[in-house]
């Protein structure tokens, strides 16, 4: 009886879970590929200094020339900083005037690191 009733009890746990992944169906598919973009906008050699765990490297005088091969979704999530903000705020300026809709300016690489929960790689 104990068998029976610890088989029925993982059968309908499995079944509420698999109604809840197709009752998310698309939005969390949607979601998931919606992954955030963390761009570092910093210069190369301020990069190799030190840089967020899965930052890309886009710096702010290349940026508007370059954004396009890297996101080409204009609602993909981007996430942007450099050393003090100055530089993070203008590029999502021109990230914006590009049609880019998704932009956040996470300041300088301390602050980033903080906000986004992400180490800095050394």
């Amino acid at each position: 009886m104990k068998t029976l009733l610890v088989a029925t009890t993982l059968a309908l746990a499995a079944a509420a879970n698999v109604y809840a992944a197709s009752a998310a169906g698309p939005a969390t598919q949607a979601a998931a590929s919606q992954q955030r973009v963390l761009i570092d906008v910093r210069t190369a050699e301020e990069f190799a200094d030190g840089h967020l765990q899965g930052a890309q490297l886009l710096p702010l005088d290349s940026i508007a020339q370059t954004i396009a091969a890297r996101v080409p979704g204009k609602d993909t999530p981007i996430q942007l900083y450099c050393r003090s903000g100055r530089r993070s705020a203008l590029a999502l300026e021109t990230l914006k005037a590009l049609g880019y809709t998704r932009l956040q300016n996470l300041g300088g690489l301390e602050d980033a690191s903080r906000s986004s929960q992400r180490p800095i790689v050394r």
